[in-house]
């Protein structure tokens, strides 16, 4: 029999595998390229360093690349504490544990406010990215799905 913090099996949460797909995409996205960034790891010939260089020449993401301390902290913070955190964001909403719901109202409104102030330093710090599409392309969705989240968990038991 499921515990009180058991909730309905992801077969009957269609909709759940969006948010499991997403925070598996953005646990990958925080080990492999905000890690690399935070820890200067960008130059060389190593695929992630070479993937994360791309990403800024395509976006003509400038302040990304400048290596401003803002943007080293903010991605250490997002390799080092919301990797882990996406991780068990996938295992509660696989498994449909109720108890991971105040954690994701936290990590939603930290991530809003980061993504937020990150965007204001990216657009009046700058310079802008050159190319706003595949920027937005690659960073809107760390607003758009922190934001889906928080819908997803105002109830008391969001898997029930």
């Amino acid at each position: 029999m499921a515990g009180s913090s058991d909730g309905l099996p992801l077969s009957q949460r269609k909709r759940d595998i969006f948010f499991v797909v997403s925070f598996s995409f953005f646990a990958f996205s925080s080990f492999f390229s905000d890690s690399w960034h935070a820890l200067g790891l960008l130059e060389g010939d190593a695929f992630w360093s070479r993937a994360n260089r791309w990403y800024a020449e395509v976006a003509q993401d400038y302040f990304f690349m400048a290596e401003h301390e803002f943007v080293r902290v903010n991605t250490g913070i997002s390799g080092l504490v919301y990797g882990p955190f996406y991780l068990l964001l996938v295992y509660a909403f696989i498994k449909g544990k109720n108890w991971i719901r105040p954690m994701a109202l936290v990590y939603v409104g930290a991530m809003l406010h980061g993504c937020t102030e990150f965007l204001i330093y990216e657009y009046w710090i700058g310079p802008p990215p050159g190319n706003p599409l595949v920027f937005w392309a690659f960073n809107g969705p760390y607003w758009i799905i922190p934001f889906l989240l928080g819908v997803r968990m105002w109830q008391p038991n969001p898997f029930s």
